[in-house]
């Protein structure tokens, strides 16, 4: 009997597990251990949990572990660190948590392993050099611990993951000597903050240039020492510290990360050597000295950041001078650790992947069509697949959507949007709340919780545009999409990306046959307000091309009439006032096509003249390469629009 001869299957299991409805765990499922691999898939189970190691008074070798889905209890003691030590630093990825350096001075490097967390912390490969008072961050593949005493030194040490036996690498250096200071980031850059004697800069690691010294960015709100830092991918939290005692919160935003940071709700308590890690919803900010030792953790909702900090669950002890680390924190990508059952009991079947794939859909040949195919991330040189097709046939829409669902507005006359369900993409398109109007070549963009059509003309012409904007709220998907803040200038043709926190517009027809290399940029959290005009395009001649991204950069690709062009432009989130760099061009130039991705790779599929079906690949770790061709569409056409759930720094 198949699984979907079965009671459930695959994919109504998944949609009852996103809307709640699916039994407990403890009823029905059996859960894979934090860090092990879900059977078929290769796919990393993930933890929602945080690790508290080391600190004050002692020093101590405790390690403490708090529950993201049950933060009001007490944190759990796990198994110990190698030695008893404070003033330390931690990082880490998916898999293990990294514990660096630390007083009495050494350059010991213990691993957590999230999967076996009862165990003794394992020594591993030891930093360059001893030292305490340093802080630490990285991504998925590497760690960074930088500044500390004696000295103080500038040493950035690098820890290979893959190679954790190895002596960390000494890379490029801090900017400046640095101890008492503390450190987060995302997947590209890491942000080193505070000092003693007190100060307020801040340094920007680039990891895809790490040989480079650190690049002094925008300061602190204030300046300050024995402070901790978490984030997620758009932003960075810097709270606490001294002198005095504080209850500051600073919140950089990597985007903009020149100007000074933004003070937003405090803490509950002021305190100084605490310890911060989170995923990328929540910041815990745990233990610290008042100058007595607590053990409160606090928790900052990084989508209502101005309140002040809640209290959680506390500590198992009162410590300060301790370090924190996360599979969640810092963007590091994700993977939900709970899991269907299967037929046997001893057998785990994982929910079907969902973030895997990219959609593109509606278009012309030059007759409209309502065929959508799905590109499979993990097999790219086979021909896309078609699926459930758009409810109509229509070309000249936009696209966009969230970690469930793809949305497809707009279209000759159209205010029509249609949804598709990625667990379910066998289906028909469902038709949902409409555009406030008529939208033809918009551009769309959003977030986890809201898609964004902007611009387009309202008939089957780019003789007209608009600058108008609506937004479409994914919880409330059958109402018509709200008018929002316009754009800074009225075009078609224009195209779209962006990350958690900003959507970026970029060229367009003004109306034709003039053009525009404007790139307007919507504040999603002031979304009323008109979009400010960023750095542009390096050329006007863009318009009708295609846009994607990660958290950190925007891509945009193709465009131009009838001038077509093979040209990639990179729009840098945190210096998003310059001119955009060009890149590795597409492998043909083209214009109206349409373009997603995901965190490590763009795809930019159809256009034309042709019309066409090639797709072309762009690798962000070498972005100046010609893109690459991939399997093509299943289907030749141009004026198409393009989705997926990994998109735009979507968490994962």
């Amino acid at each position: 009997m198949s699984i979907r001869q079965d009671v459930f299957g695959l994919e109504q299991v998944y949609r009852l597990q996103v809307e709640g409805l699916w039994s407990a765990k403890s009823d029905v499922w059996l859960q894979l251990p934090q860090g092990l691999t879900n059977f078929g898939t290769g796919a990393t189970v993930t933890p929602q949990t945080g690790y508290f190691g080391g600190g004050n008074p002692g020093p101590r070798s405790t390690v403490d572990r708090i529950d993201y889905s049950n933060d009001t209890a007490t944190a759990s003691p796990k198994g110990l660190l190698s030695v008893a030590r404070a003033y330390l630093a931690a990082t880490g990825n998916s898999s293990f948590g990294y514990f660096g350096g630390g007083q009495p001075s050494t350059s010991r490097v213990d691993r957590i392993d999230y999967s076996n967390d009862t165990a003794t912390a394992s020594p591993k490969g030891p930093l360059s050099l001893a030292r305490t008072r340093l802080a630490a961050t990285g991504n998925s593949s590497f760690g960074y611990f930088g500044g500390g005493n004696p000295g103080p030194v500038s040493t950035v040490d690098r820890i290979d993951y893959s190679n954790d036996t190895a002596t960390a690498s000494p890379k490029g250096s801090l900017d400046t000597t640095r101890r008492n200071l503390a450190a987060t980031g995302n997947a590209s850059f890491g942000y080193f903050g505070g000092d003693y004697p007190s100060k307020s800069i801040v340094s920007r690691i680039d990891y895809s240039n790490d040989t480079a010294t650190a690049s002094p960015k925008g300061p602190l709100s204030a300046a300050r020492y024995n402070l901790a830092a978490t984030g997620n991918a758009s932003f960075g939290y810097f709270g606490g510290g001294q002198p005095g005692s504080r209850s500051t919160v600073d919140r950089i935003d990597y985007s903009n990360d020149t100007a000074t940071a933004s003070p937003k709700g405090p803490l509950s308590a002021s305190r100084y050597g605490l310890a911060a890690t989170g995923n990328a919803s929540f910041g815990y900010f745990g233990g610290g000295s008042t100058p007595s030792s607590v053990s409160t953790v606090d928790r900052i909702d990084y989508s209502n950041d101005t309140a002040t900090a809640s209290p959680k669950g506390p500590l198992s002890l009162a410590r300060g001078a301790l370090a924190a680390s996360s599979a969640r924190a810092n963007a590091l990508p994700g993977v939900d650790s709970t899991l269907p059952p299967a037929n046997s009991p001893t057998q785990v079947l994982p929910p079907p992947s969902v973030t895997n794939f990219g959609y593109f859909g509606g278009g012309s040949l030059p007759g409209a069509v309502s065929t959508v195919d799905r590109i499979d991330y993990s097999n790219d040189t086979a021909t896309a697949s078609p699926k459930g097709p758009l409810s109509v046939a229509r070309s000249a829409a936009a696209a966009t959507g969230n970690s469930s669902y793809g949305y497809f507005g707009g279209g000759p006359t159209m205010s029509v949007v249609d949804r598709i369900d990625y667990s379910n993409d066998t289906a028909t398109a469902s038709p949902k709340g409409p555009l406030s109007v008529n939208r033809y070549f918009p551009g769309a963009t959003g977030n986890s919780s809201y898609g964004y059509f902007g611009g387009g003309g309202n008939a089957s012409t780019v003789t007209g545009s608009s600058a108008s904007v609506d937004r479409i709220d994914y919880t409330n998907d059958t109402a018509t999409a709200s008018p929002k803040g316009p754009l800074s200038v009225s075009k078609v043709g224009t195209f779209a990306t962006g990350n958690g926190s900003y959507g970026y517009f970029g060229g367009g027809w003004i109306p034709f046959p003039a053009q525009t290399s404007v790139v307007d940029r919507i504040d999603y959290s002031n979304d009323t307000a008109t979009a400010s005009p960023k750095g542009p395009l390096s050329s006007a001649n863009s318009a009708g091309g295609a846009a994607t991204g990660n958290s950190s950069y925007g891509y945009f690709g193709g465009g131009g009439y009838p001038t077509y062009r093979t040209t990639v432009d990179r729009i840098d989130y945190s210096n998003d006032t310059a001119t955009a760099s060009p890149k590795g061009p597409l492998s043909v130039a083209r214009y109206l096509l349409a373009a997603t991705g995901n965190s490590s790779y763009g795809y930019f599929g159809g256009g034309l003249p042709g019309p066409r079906s090639t797709v072309d690949r762009i690798d962000y770790s070498n972005d100046t390469a010609t893109a690459s061709p991939k399997g093509p569409l299943s289907l030749a056409r141009g004026s198409l629009g393009a989705t997926s759930a990994a998109a735009n720094g979507l968490p994962q």
